[in-house]
């Protein structure tokens, strides 16, 4: 797992919980352990969208399944990013 994108995802997860946790971990699970509700979720995904249009459209029920923890979620955006740059070539 990329140590860069997972740290930048667990960034993001914290700044869409507005706590000011510290730094979510890969088995920081979103609901679990942050306390995530709907509302948070729809914040992240609005943020990981808007920093990083590179993965395009970022739907919300086909992430949820892929929101067990942070690197679960990682690992879901970092496999968006590369069919993206393959549909683009």
């Amino acid at each position: 797992m990329s140590e860069l994108l997972l740290n930048r995802v667990a960034d993001d997860v914290v700044a869409a919980l507005e706590t000011g946790l510290p730094p979510a971990g890969q088995h920081s699970r979103l609901y679990e352990d942050l306390g995530f509700d709907s509302l948070m979720l729809i914040e992240l995904v609005h943020r990981l969208a808007e920093r990083r249009p590179c993965l395009g459209e970022l739907p919300l029920p086909d992430m949820v399944g892929h929101m067990a923890n942070v690197g679960s979620l990682t690992d879901l955006l970092r496999t968006t990013t590369w069919q993206g740059e393959e549909n683009a070539a």
